[in-house]
Formats: structure tokens, C-alpha cells, sequence
């Protein structure tokens, strides 16, 4: 007479969607988080090195690379030169001296491309080794002290 069975909570029912919601959720979440992306870059085939240490060679030439003013400069014996200038000096004078090895000291704003092309350049006029030193940029305050 009543009817206090329509009264009373209804069980709820467990379905498999929001389960299904989660486990789409998750998938996402791992698939955008992950590195499966692979980066675009350059791969470099690197030798091998005995030790962490610089390989002593009887004879050292430098070159040091410098970036002023947004323009690369290169200096070698007293003189400032771009690539093709550094180029014709090299035919010029000949060949390198025999186990000879190249040192490039170039701060941290040098391209890449500048000094891979040096190394070409190194390799194609003879030189045994070529070994790159990087420097760090001082300001005018850093000379004093920090």
C-alpha cells in the first residue's frame, strides 16, 4: 500500500566505459610523456680514445677561432683570416710538417660548420691530428674577479 520499495537507493552498475576512459587517458599520458620521438639531428661516428687525456705531438700549429661582432675570425701567426684566405695560405706554403697536429682553440659561439671546415681543411693539407680546444668568452668584469 505504501510502495517504500521504490523508495529505497537503486544499486548503481558498474559498466566497462569508464574503464575504457581511464585506459585511453593512460595511453595518451604515455605516449606524449616517452621519447618514442625520435630527434632530427646529425649522428657522428667518433673514434675510439685510449685515455681521457691529449694525445702530446711534437709539433703543434694553432689555430684559434673567435666570433666579434657576429663575424667569425680565424687567427693564425699574427694574422686574422676567413676560410679561403686560411685555404690559400695552406697550398701555399705546402705541405704540413711530418706528424704534425692542428689545434683549434674556438669559443663556445663558433659554428659548426666553421669548424668542421677547418678540420677538412687540416686533413687536406696533411696535417696527422687535428684537436679542438674550446674557450670561454671573459667579459671585462671577470678579469678582476667574479
Amino acid at each position: 500500500m505504501l510502495k517504500l520499495e521504490a523508495e529505497l537507493p537503486k544499486r548503481a552498475k558498474l559498466t566497462f566505459w569508464p574503464f575504457l576512459d581511464l585506459c585511453a587517458i593512460g595511453l595518451f599520458f604515455t605516449l606524449f610523456s616517452s621519447k618514442f620521438v625520435m630527434a632530427p639531428g646529425l649522428t657522428l661516428a667518433l673514434p675510439e680514445v685510449e685515455s681521457s687525456q691529449v694525445a702530446i705531438s711534437a709539433v703543434y700549429e694553432v689555430v684559434s677561432v673567435s666570433e666579434v661582432k657576429g663575424q667569425e675570425m680565424i687567427f693564425y701567426q699574427d694574422s686574422v683570416l676567413d676560410l679561403d684566405s686560411l685555404a690559400k695560405l695552406f697550398e701555399s706554403r705546402g705541405a704540413a710538417p711530418e706528424k704534425a697536429t692542428l689545434l683549434v682553440k674556438a669559443d663556445k659561439a663558433v659554428s659548426m660548420t666553421t669548424l668542421s671546415s677547418l678540420v677538412e681543411l687540416a686533413i687536406a693539407n696533411g696535417y696527422e691530428r687535428v684537436q679542438l680546444a674550446t674557450e670561454t668568452k671573459k667579459s671585462t668584469g671577470e678579469v678582476f674577479g667574479p
